[in-house]
């Protein structure tokens, strides 16, 4: 069932058990301006840091936990529409994503290591993964060090863009913004939904992050256990993956 009119502040209480947590990212969001470095869900492994987090997108840029939005400590976000005027072809919600290789020095570039985003197509209880590299050649992404200040990427380019300039080998953040609307085939009005996004090295998972976002919807009535969400290990490029969340 959809409730449009859900008070998140009170679901918050009821559904969601950890505290509210508030994770920054290395060093700051450095894409568009006015974005406030706070609510990712990060995870780090020798330097390399990754994060995700859920924001409202419309009626304007919202990032602020507790203004339409709920976070809880174990990577869940929950998205209320009401009363926000939202585009045809975008949904009400962004996840925003941040990828620093070497959070210690900068010297290990975007190079070092490969990426994988997934992001869940599936409104239901069910999940279906659609796979792409958030910096392949069609993607786009902001670029800086970790000197790079608050909104000082500079332009967004694609990743053929970046890899003809070097911007891959010469930096070590990468960075964006990304609405449901933005990719192909892609649901857009109320339900829960994964996003997933992992580093590998020679293959094998180094870093990985995920949330949940739950759009207009109820939680599970049984709070999520931190640490208890889906962690996506299987490779596929470009691709659909389908498959059951665990009850």
């Amino acid at each position: 069932m959809f409730l449009k009119s859900i008070v998140p502040a009170a679901l918050a209480a009821v559904f969601f058990v950890a505290p509210v947590q508030a994770d920054t990212i290395t060093p700051d969001i450095i894409f568009g301006s006015g974005n406030v470095n706070r609510g990712f869900t990060v995870d780090t492994n020798q330097g390399v840091e990754l994060g995700l987090r859920a924001k409202r997108r419309y009626s304007s840029p919202n990032d602020q936990i507790g203004v339409g939005i709920v976070q809880d400590g174990a990577g869940n976000y929950l998205i209320n529409s009401a009363g926000q005027t939202v585009p045809w072809n975008r949904s009400v919600w962004n996840f925003d994503w941040s990828i620093n290789s070497d959070t210690i020095d900068g010297s290990d570039s975007l190079n070092t290591y490969t990426y994988l985003m997934s992001v869940d197509y599936d409104p239901t209880a069910g999940v279906t993964m659609f796979d792409y590299d958030p910096l392949g050649a069609v993607a786009t992404s902001y670029v800086g060090t970790n000197s790079t200040g608050n909104g000082g990427a500079g332009i967004e380019l694609s990743g053929a863009a970046h890899s003809l300039f070097g911007n891959f080998s010469n930096n070590n953040v990468a960075q964006n913004s990304v609405n449901m609307g933005f990719l192909p085939l892609a649901p857009l009005g109320a339900g829960e939904y994964q996003v997933t996004l992992s580093a590998f090295l020679n293959g094998d998972i180094f870093a990985s992050t995920s949330i949940n976002v739950f759009v207009d919807t109820l939680p599970p009535a049984v709070p999520l256990p931190a640490g208890g969400v889906l962690l996506l290990t299987a490779l596929g490029g470009l691709a659909l993956r389908k498959a059951r969340r665990a009850a």
